[in-house]
C-alpha cells in the first residue's frame, strides 16, 4: 500500500510539473510518455537536472545530455548526421512557428564533441533556450 501511495504521489508531482510549464498544448499529452521513457533509456537518476535545464539551468551531465538526444530522437529529430533542423520547424505549432525561425536560424551550426549525438543534444538545447527563452520548452 506505501508503494502505491509514494507512487501515486510521484504521478501526481509529474503531472503538476507537466501542467505548469510552457510547453504547447500540442505536445502535453505526449510529455509524461516521452519523459518517462527518456529517463528510462538515459539513465537518468535525478529528473531535477531536466526541471532545471527548462529554466535555462544546464548542468554538464551525461545523463541530462543522454536524455535530451532521446527527447530529439523521439521525434526523429537526430541521425549520425546530426539534428535535423527542418524536420524541427516542420514540428513547430503554429503559435511558435515564427520564433521557431529565428531560433533555429541561430542554432543551426552549434557544434557538439566530434560523434557525441548527447553531447551535440545538450549544446544545440542550451542554444536553443539561449536564443529565446521564453518560447523554449523542454519535455
Amino acid at each position: 500500500m506505501a508503494k502505491f501511495l509514494l507512487s501515486s504521489v510521484g504521478v501526481l508531482v509529474l503531472i503538476a510539473y507537466v501542467q505548469s510549464g510552457p510547453v504547447p498544448e500540442e505536445f502535453k499529452d505526449v510529455q509524461p510518455t516521452i519523459r518517462a521513457a527518456c529517463v528510462k533509456e538515459s539513465g537518468l537518476t535525478n529528473e531535477e537536472l531536466v526541471n532545471k535545464a527548462a529554466l535555462g539551468e544546464f548542468t554538464d551531465d551525461p545523463q541530462l545530455k543522454c536524455y535530451l538526444k532521446c527527447i530529439f530522437d523521439q521525434f526523429r529529430l537526430v541521425s549520425k548526421r546530426g539534428i535535423n533542423f527542418d524536420a524541427m520547424l516542420a514540428l513547430s505549432p503554429p503559435s511558435m512557428k515564427e520564433n521557431a525561425i529565428k531560433m533555429v536560424k541561430e542554432c543551426r551550426d552549434t557544434k557538439g564533441k566530434e560523434g557525441d549525438l548527447c553531447d551535440l543534444s545538450f549544446e544545440v538545447t542550451k542554444c536553443l533556450y539561449n536564443s529565446n527563452p521564453e518560447t523554449y520548452f523542454i519535455l
